[in-house]
């Protein structure tokens, strides 16, 4: 799945995906969901599961990993 938050600077897109301790955001949510429903069914079936996510900025046709240590722009490749 994938989540674009696309919008002005100031517009609440941090807010409206991490949100404050007292109003988690979208992302939070969605992970607390995904991960007590896996656990839930890893227990019953004995399934496990792996999660990989990746956290991207695309700011003036630059794009960040927001993950990763080192501070780069990741290379822009058009097909």
């Amino acid at each position: 799945a994938t989540v674009f938050a696309y919008g002005q600077t100031g517009a609440g897109k941090t807010y409206t995906m991490i949100g404050a301790p007292s109003a988690p955001g979208i992302m939070v949510l969605t992970l607390q969901d995904l991960f007590q429903s896996s656990r839930a069914t890893s227990k019953s079936s004995g399934v496990k599961y792996k999660v990989t996510v990746s956290f991207l900025e695309v700011y003036n046709e630059n794009i960040r990993d927001l993950l990763s240590d080192v501070e780069e722009y990741l290379d822009l490749r058009e097909d």
